[in-house]
């Protein structure tokens, strides 16, 4: 059973890699994700460069893939791990190239949902193998809660851009709020989401997704929307703030049980 998913789970990140290639290489109704999102222009969409973090993402999940593999052919005790993130993982990977057609569709809507699809499969993956509360070893660190912790982080931060781009295509003016409130607003929700990711469980490669998303907003907006550029610049150092006083807070207290 392990085996058998463990090459799921890496077929699974081969086939969101196809696609995602595919819709840029040879392009799904005639567009690519990119030129959809910037014809529902709105203010939260990070600086063009933000999105490179895909070849990051894509690699770290080759890396999680081929170590899943690994350990269910050559590690009889921690191959049962592989069951604990049941099938989430294929999940995530199949909505994940669900989006990819449906965005570039143009069902903006439904696109909102799917991404909340793939953000809750992570988060079920976090909590099935409670990811980053227990000290784990240097490999399981970097083939398994990294690619993890990264692929989640900017889920988080895409799924609340997903929801600026659909009421941009709804022409929604904002209510109460200008278009510059209601992106402060998503600016700040989206540093408190980090900051409780970061209290709650120590997920550090997770926050500082964070950082360089809101960091790309800064970069985009500083010259024209300084409001918008300030408070994502505010939001990086509060993240960047909490990032270094939680790592010095649990080194002090590591060295403080170690010695007693």
């Amino acid at each position: 059973m392990q085996r058998r998913l463990s090459l799921l789970n890496l077929f699974s990140v081969l086939l969101v890699i196809t696609v995602n290639y595919i819709s840029q290489a040879i392009r799904f109704n005639e567009t690519t994700i990119g030129e959809v999102s910037n014809k529902y222009f709105n203010l939260f969409t990070p600086e063009g460069y933000a999105f490179a973090i895909w070849g990051l993402i894509f690699i770290a999940l080759i890396a999680y893939g081929g170590y899943q593999v690994k350990l269910s052919y050559t590690n009889k005790t921690e191959e049962k791990s592989i069951l604990k993130t049941a099938y989430w993982f294929v999940i995530a990977n199949f909505l994940n190239c669900v989006w990819v057609f449906v965005f570039a569709y143009e069902y903006t809507g439904i696109s909102v949902l799917v991404m909340l699809g793939i953000l809750i499969a992570l988060i079920k993956i976090i909590l099935n193998t409670n990811m980053a509360l227990a000290p784990v070893s240097r490999s399981t660190y970097f083939f398994n809660r990294l690619p993890i912790g990264i692929y989640s982080g900017w889920i988080a931060v895409a799924t609340i851009a997903n929801i600026a781009a659909y009421l941009a295509k709804l022409n929604w003016e904002g209510s109460f709020l200008s278009e510059t409130g209601w992106t402060i607003t998503m600016i700040i929700i989206a540093t408190i989401l980090n900051l409780i990711v970061l209290y709650t469980r120590k997920m550090y490669e997770f926050a500082v997704v964070g950082i360089w998303a809101l960091f790309a907003i800064y970069i985009r907006h500083q010259h024209k929307y300084e409001t918008i550029a300030y408070t994502a610049l505010i939001g990086c150092l509060i993240i960047l703030v909490a990032i270094i006083g939680i790592a010095l807070k649990h080194r002090k207290n590591s060295v403080h049980i170690s010695t007693t």
